[in-house]
């Protein structure tokens, strides 16, 4: 039983890095992300991510990182740290609601 538990808790390990791992090689969606992933994002907190989500309900997808500099709260210097871990995928039928 130590064994299998051992042997699980390996694995569930190894699973957090790949998640991890993939989250940082192809960065996190802005248009798609949770709060949670959004909160997980160096450079961002919850109080950014809650903007960022509010800013994308109220004006429609990013069209790119850059334009997260419009965010409510967003500087500069988080902005360069997260944008490094986020990437723009438009959604398929989304429009502008400028």
């Amino acid at each position: 039983m130590k064994r299998s538990l051992i042997s699980a808790l390996a694995l569930s390990l190894c699973l957090s890095f790949s998640a991890v791992a993939f989250a940082e090689e192809n960065g996190i969606n802005v248009n798609t992300a949770t709060l949670e992933e959004l909160t997980a994002v160096p450079g961002l907190n919850a109080e950014l991510a809650k903007s960022i989500i509010q800013y994308r309900e109220e004006m429609g997808d990013f069209m790119s990182i850059d334009e997260l500099a419009d965010v409510p709260g967003m500087d500069k210097n988080a902005l360069d740290q997260a944008k490094q871990n986020l990437r723009v995928d438009a959604i398929s039928g989304a429009e502008c609601n400028c």
